[in-house]
């Protein structure tokens, strides 16, 4: 992790010289800068933390993160209303090319996403696989007592009772990620 966060500083240092350059008129660096970052609500801790971080190196540039998402985040950066973005999925090649200001896009977190249920059964965990997941969000299966979510779960008793499936609103990275996975194993 310190390796990452050392690159991201470096990356961001780099970017802030630039910056500095091109937005002078004259070719003279600017004594105050403000960089306004926009992206996904999962890492704001961790942009935020990092921006602080840089701030004690250089206090002549504050990094302002706003969370509003993967999507605004795209939105904004390739519209030139932002100077940095992040997002848990990549820009679609389209959006890049249509966009009014060239982005340039490196990986800097790595997110994990989880499957919560809340099933009153006397299994302390349930299993569920890829194509089971698929089968739910598609709606083909539709209860816990599915004969395919009991063949992975032998030891544990299911209950008959209805999926309820509760997902992020569109736009958001969680949800490619997660797809991401179900059709990369179905």
């Amino acid at each position: 992790m310190k390796n990452c966060a050392e690159f991201v500083l470096s990356l961001t240092a780099i970017l802030l010289a630039i910056s500095s350059i091109i937005l002078s008129g004259d070719g003279l660096a600017q004594t105050q800068m403000v960089l306004v970052t926009t992206g996904s609500t999962m890492p704001q801790p961790l942009y935020v933390l990092w921006g602080d971080e840089y701030h004690k190196l250089h206090s002549e540039t504050q990094l302002r993160y706003l969370a509003v998402g993967t999507s605004e985040s795209a939105k904004n950066v390739l519209s030139g209303a932002g100077d940095l973005g992040g997002g848990d999925a990549p820009i679609p090649e389209k959006q890049l090319k249509e966009a009014a200001y060239a982005a340039v896009e490196l990986p800097t977190v790595l997110v994990g996403i989880a499957v919560f249920y809340n099933v009153p059964s006397s299994a302390t965990s349930i299993r569920l696989s890829g194509p089971v997941l698929a089968n739910i969000y598609l709606g083909k299966t539709t209860s816990w007592s599915d004969p395919e979510i009991a063949k992975l779960n032998p030891d544990g008793k299911l209950p008959d009772l209805s999926i309820k499936v509760l997902h992020r609103t569109d736009g958001k990275g969680s949800n490619y990620i997660t797809f991401g996975y179900i059709i990369t194993c179905c």
